[in-house]
């Protein structure tokens, strides 16, 4: 499996299965010192093989570049562990799509840093720092080497199989921060 662009320039397509990142805007407020100014990026699954695949949803993770295509400075921590429900890792039916969206927000860190703070896999918050008035490109990648796994819901661990594997890496999207 080698990810190869598809006919529209901002998905990427492994498989059958087509990958965008998504961002609900494109323009961003720098907040006022003390309030913050939520952002919403995700990933746009479509499935076009004759396969029905599963995606652990949660493990979709964002990569930021600054102005000067560099990675930005990123940190993960743990906050709590929540049990996976089904909804993270549903099934994508054969000519279906599914949009994933991750909740975040911008806000002060300090007197001169900006962070982006979201949650990411089962609990965890993920952080980037030193936003400043500028573009930035986001992408969205995921990685996944088994078909089959044990996931441990609320009610007890099941097994699950149909996961797509692989590793992808979307086309970036562009935002501004002003």
């Amino acid at each position: 499996m080698t990810p190869e662009k598809s006919n529209n320039s901002s998905e990427i397509e492994a498989d059958g299965i087509y990958f965008e990142a998504l961002v609900s805007e494109r323009k961003y407020n720098i907040p006022v010192f003390g309030e913050e100014t939520p952002i919403k990026f995700g990933a746009k699954i479509t499935n076009n093989s004759s396969t029905l695949y599963r995606f652990e949803l949660p493990h979709f993770v964002p990569e930021i570049l600054n102005p000067h295509g560099k990675p930005m400075e990123r940190s993960f921590g743990r906050n709590a562990t929540r049990f996976v429900e089904e909804s993270d890792i549903p099934l994508i039916m054969s000519g279906e799509s599914l949009e994933y969206w991750m909740y975040a927000k911008f806000k002060w860190y300090s007197k001169n840093c900006i962070q982006l703070t979201g949650y990411a896999l089962y609990g965890g918050i993920l952080s980037f720092y030193n936003f400043k008035p500028t573009k930035y490109q986001i992408q969205m990648k995921y990685v996944n080497d088994l078909p089959t796994r044990k996931v441990r819901l609320s009610k007890g661990c099941t097994e699950y199989g149909d996961f797509w594997t692989g590793q992808i890496a979307t086309n970036f999207v562009n935002f501004r921060l002003r």
